[in-house]
């Protein structure tokens, strides 16, 4: 994978995400960006090792961010960020005022505490699917009240975060 050109791999995302969407039309855009995550990464050595729970948190970690985007934005920020994480920073380089253009609305909703709201309406069902607590370590249901404690307590949740051997375990 080395040797993958970073337009070569955005197609790739970008062709992944199509299919699904044109296949599952019914699922919200979080679901989308997660599955087209888990398509490329979800057979990888470290998944494997890991386990199918702790892969599919890390798939709904990673995308999370981009799910308040409308298509094809959303995708299009995924694929650049993916390109950072598979290629390196030399890769993305080229890419970084688009991305910042893309996530420019992530970080103003994070920065006045309207995400969680503009993430519950982009992506109603993948919200209302893990609102049940089922106690396992890589819970989703953990990640996205983690998201609601963010919005209501931002630096209670900045100093919980940078304290948690938890978080600091995920890539």
């Amino acid at each position: 994978m080395a040797d993958l050109h970073p337009e070569t791999l955005i197609a790739i995302l970008e062709a992944t995400y199509s299919q699904l969407r044109e296949r599952n039309p019914d699922r919200d855009e979080h679901w989308s960006l997660a599955n087209t995550w888990l398509a490329r990464y979800g057979s990888s050595k470290q998944a494997k090792k890991n386990g199918a729970a702790w892969t599919k948190f890390i798939a709904y970690k990673d995308t999370h961010q981009f799910s308040i985007l409308e298509s094809p934005k959303s995708i299009r920020a995924l694929a650049l960020f993916l390109v950072y994480k598979e290629l390196g920073e030399d890769a993305v380089i080229p890419y970084a005022t688009e991305f910042a253009q893309l996530t420019e609305q992530v970080f103003t909703r994070k920065h006045d505490h309207t995400f969680l709201d503009e993430y519950q309406k982009r992506n109603p069902r993948t919200w209302a699917e893990n609102l049940v607590e089922d106690h396992s370590p890589y819970s989703l249901y953990t990640l996205l009240r983690g998201m609601e404690f963010q919005d209501e307590h931002s630096e209670e949740a900045k100093e919980a975060w940078r304290h948690s051997k938890f978080f600091r375990s995920f890539p």
